[in-house]
């Protein structure tokens, strides 16, 4: 799946998306660039909460299964 994002990126999220483009992660090991990935998802997910917002009203409502209540 891929979102495609408009916001204001922040001086840390320019840097940590001109790293994520540059030759060396492009032909990095997978986890290398997974490792990096997971670490400009969690500055997203902290810093800019108006990115959070976005995704959530994008994407489709999941609805859950009622789980039976043993307590009764």
């Amino acid at each position: 799946m891929k979102l495609y994002l408009d916001f204001e990126p922040c001086k840390e999220c320019n840097t940590m998306m001109n790293e994520l483009s540059s030759p060396e992660m492009l032909f990095a090991d997978d986890k290398t660039r997974a490792d990096e990935s997971a670490k400009f998802l969690r500055h997203l997910t902290y810093n800019h909460n108006e990115v959070v917002q976005a995704v959530m009203e994008d994407l489709p409502k999941q609805k859950r299964d009622q789980e039976p209540d043993f307590y009764k």
